[in-house]
């Protein structure tokens, strides 16, 4: 079983309205700060995080206690301009586990599976075509997973430069997921009980896949 948190930023809209019309800059950079409070606290205690609309974030919790986590929200709470709440799901993947969120109890034992992705050669890509290229190919690549995870009950994110990160059900399923990317990819997948853990030795993974020069999957237990 998995777990994922949501957080939500409770009156985040009407904050935002509060400012007045020259207010962007002032929006861009709490949610900057925000984003950096996410990862420094969820990884402290071997979850892994990630954005959505800003407002709203989600964390990848396997194994992680709600007491822990409560402590994660007290802290951003303190950061955030408009208070900050949070439910937690259970699921046999991480996509049922979000789509639990709220409805189910929070606490689940399981392992936690998290591929860390990128594209071969976007490096000369973008010496040729430019940096937005790559991005609109990125986002393009983001897509076609995210179709493919709907069956699979995978989740995707982009991590930037030509990274992706994704919360998997299995080992099995990123040989699926590959299905639907018509770019050369390597990837990295880590095997933990935490999921920042699992990330942690995706990365290594796709580190020995970058220094062999090889296209494919390296998983990492």
């Amino acid at each position: 079983m998995q777990k994922i948190t949501l957080l939500r930023l409770r009156g985040y809209r009407e904050w935002t309205e509060s400012l007045g019309p020259r207010r962007e800059h002032i929006i861009q950079t709490v949610q900057a700060k925000i984003h950096s409070a996410l990862w420094r606290y969820f990884t402290s205690i071997g979850a892994l995080p990630h954005h959505l609309r800003y407002d709203f974030s989600l964390a990848l919790t396997t194994n992680i206690e709600t007491s822990r986590v409560e402590e994660v929200v007290k802290k951003i709470k303190r950061i955030s301009p408009v208070d900050v709440e949070f439910c937690e799901g259970a699921g046999r993947t991480p996509r049922e586990a979000y789509e639990n969120c709220g409805a189910t109890p929070g606490e689940s034992e399981g392992v936690s599976v998290v591929a860390h992705m990128d594209v071969v050669d976007s490096t000369a890509a973008t010496n040729k075509n430019g940096p937005l290229y790559v991005y609109r190919l990125i986002q393009q690549t983001i897509s076609a997973i995210e179709s493919g995870c709907e069956n699979l009950g995978c989740l995707a994110f982009y991590l930037g430069g030509d990274n992706i990160m994704l919360l998997l059900p299995d080992v099995d399923a990123i040989y699926q997921v590959l299905k639907d990317v018509g770019l050369s990819v390597r990837v990295g997948v880590g095997v933990a009980k935490k999921p920042y853990n699992a990330f942690v030795k995706a990365t290594r993974g796709l580190d020995y896949m970058r220094i062999k020069g090889r296209v494919g999957v390296k998983v990492v237990k």
